[in-house]
């Protein structure tokens, strides 16, 4: 499946493909919504969950790599080990 097929499916959709097909990354939090990333085919797939009530709000899939930006933060030199 590609980014553009991707983007058709409705959000029920999205998650079970998510849940079922991709590869945890990395996630961080923005005010109430909690981001995580997702390594999905040939893409990244990054999931809005409202902590507030505990939904899913959207799925965002992106092929750029800046979209790892604002996830750079995260990654602690420790994370490495020695």
């Amino acid at each position: 499946m590609d980014i553009y097929e991707f983007n058709q499916l409705l959000l029920d959709r999205l998650e079970k493909l998510v849940w079922k097909e991709s590869i945890f990354s990395i996630n961080r939090r923005e005010q109430n919504i909690r981001l995580t990333l997702y390594r999905l085919f040939d893409f990244y797939a990054e999931v809005h969950l409202n902590n507030g009530i505990t939904k899913i709000e959207k799925i965002r899939p992106c092929k750029s790599i800046a979209l790892l930006d604002s996830y750079l933060y995260e990654i602690g030199l420790t994370d490495f080990g020695n």
